[in-house]
């Protein structure tokens, strides 16, 4: 996670420059953000002890919905702002853009990350695809931030409760106690150490669609 900026940006400085490099063939991208396994949702289990380290978890997922839903959000206005289906794609839309805008763009750094130009005046519907992909652009940057962000303490988390389920049967919880806390605690687990994989597929989705707009506009 703490590479993948560096990772990012060094394709699009080598589209820039008109040079083509190996991947820059079309990634793999759905309609919102990357397909994942539902996690099982984090509860309280009424363990102090427990309860410390799952919140926390809970917090991160919290975040991480918010910005998964961001991006849903901005790719779905890229298909409507483009006319294509919400469920193509993403590289469909671009490629729209790109017939429309017939040469007139290009791709350029903002920063560190790259957003889309024009290179000449454009008519109104070209500009509003453009506004929308770069709207876009700025969700996937905001995700890798955030993921960069709460890697290290997902990773924290899901290292500190990995011997939770051995410490239930030395507590002294009666049995229907135990079987309740057993449940959760089991799911809370499977949770919060899936979240830095979490982290990584939803930036992996994000690099995605940076790469296809430089496979799209970089060329």
């Amino acid at each position: 996670m703490r590479f993948l900026r560096l990772l990012l940006v060094l394709p699009f400085l080598g589209a820039l420059g008109g040079v083509p490099t190996a991947d820059a063939a079309p990634a793999k991208t759905t309609k919102g953000a990357a397909k994942e396994t539902p996690l099982p949702k984090i509860e309280a289990t009424g363990i102090p002890e427990f309860d410390a380290v799952f919140m926390k978890a809970k917090t991160i997922h919290e975040t991480l919905d918010v910005e998964d839903k961001h991006l849903i959000e901005a790719r779905t206005e890229v298909a409507i702002a483009l006319g294509v289906a919400a469920d193509q794609p993403i590289k469909v839309a671009f490629d729209e853009l790109k017939k429309r805008a017939n040469g007139k763009l290009k791709v350029a750094l903002k920063g560190k990350m790259p957003r889309l130009e024009a290179t000449e005046a454009i008519p109104e519907n070209v500009q509003t695809g453009v506004d929308a992909v770069n709207r876009l652009l700025d969700a996937g940057e905001h995700l890798i931030d955030t993921g960069v962000q709460l890697a290290p303490e997902a990773k924290a988390l899901a290292d500190a409760c990995v011997d939770f389920p051995a410490k239930l049967s030395t507590m002294g919880l009666d049995p229907m106690k135990l079987i309740e806390s057993t449940k959760k605690v089991t799911n809370n687990v499977k949770a919060t150490g899936g979240t830095p994989v979490r982290i990584d597929r939803l930036a992996k989705t994000s690099e995605g669609i940076f790469l296809d707009a430089k496979a799209t506009f970089g060329e």
